[in-house]
């Protein structure tokens, strides 16, 4: 293997066990090379800054440190590493994607499942310089369609295709639901109050977003499965661990625009 293909890799995780078995299966990839492991803060700290690593396994849930934490020394530092954060719980994946991660694993890992991350890493290194990852949906050919999204400070303009979906949540000033942008970067736009999602899909093309409940538009672009039971949308990765319910109602609306079977 040549030293410019091999991909520098670190794993740390608190149990000695996990890390001895993902260090299993990156085995059988030759083109990984795994230069540290750690399981204490300060063990990991010292692996992320002494490294040129290319590549962090990185586990979120861990004492005294968590995965983001040491993310951030390590950032501040100069570290340009790539991490693909695993963990046995899928509520920090928007967070994940906010810090830029390459992916987001769950565990157990699937062996499967790393060499179809691990392909698409070595394609987007072989591809790019060392960078911040940036998702493949926003590499479009052709010029970009901007729309201008009301906010709650004004009016921004940008590419359609930044935007992921939107979501409503209750704000606790207010005491009541208020709608949401989310872009593809994870970053949060906040819309105006009383805005509707009627309102939302008039300003935006019906034929590229879809209101599949009361609280959630996606954007079509990203959709790439329609389960049915139990009733929810998944996204193309590395979007695909969040997963989003979707109503009957819109279940049904759902299987009769796109079901032709």
């Amino acid at each position: 293997m040549e030293a410019s293909k091999t991909i520098r890799t670190a794993i740390i995780d608190d149990k000695q066990q996990l890390i001895d078995v993902l260090k299993d299966h990156l085995s059988f990839f030759p083109e990984i090379e795994v230069c540290g492991t750690a399981s204490q803060h300060r063990q990991a700290g010292k692996l992320l800054a002494n490294e040129n690593l290319d590549l962090v396994f990185l586990d979120v849930e861990m004492p005294i440190k968590n995965g983001f934490e040491l993310l951030y020394e390590a950032r501040n530092a100069g570290a340009e590493f790539s991490v693909i954060f695993y963990t046995a719980y899928d509520k920090y994946v928007i967070k994940a994607l906010r810090e830029s991660a390459f992916d987001y694993i769950l565990k157990p890992v699937q062996h499967d499942e790393l060499k179809i991350v691990l392909d698409r890493y070595t394609q987007y290194r072989g591809n790019q310089s060392k960078t911040i990852f940036k998702p493949l949906f926003l590499n479009q050919k052709g010029s970009p369609e901007i729309v201008a999204l009301p906010t709650y400070y004004g009016i921004q303009f940008m590419n359609i295709n930044q935007i992921l979906l939107f979501r409503s949540t209750k704000t606790k000033l207010l005491e009541r639901s208020a709608w949401e942008c989310i872009l593809t970067d994870a970053s949060i736009i906040k819309l105006p109050v009383g805005i509707s999602a009627e309102r939302i899909l008039s300003i935006f093309l019906k034929d590229r977003f879809f209101q599949i409940s009361q609280s959630c538009i996606i954007n079509l672009s990203y959709l790439n499965i329609v389960e049915y039971k139990p009733p929810q949308c998944v996204l193309f990765p590395p979007y695909d661990k969040v997963k989003l319910t979707v109503s009957r109602t819109q279940l049904s609306k759902l299987k009769d625009r796109f079901d032709t079977i």
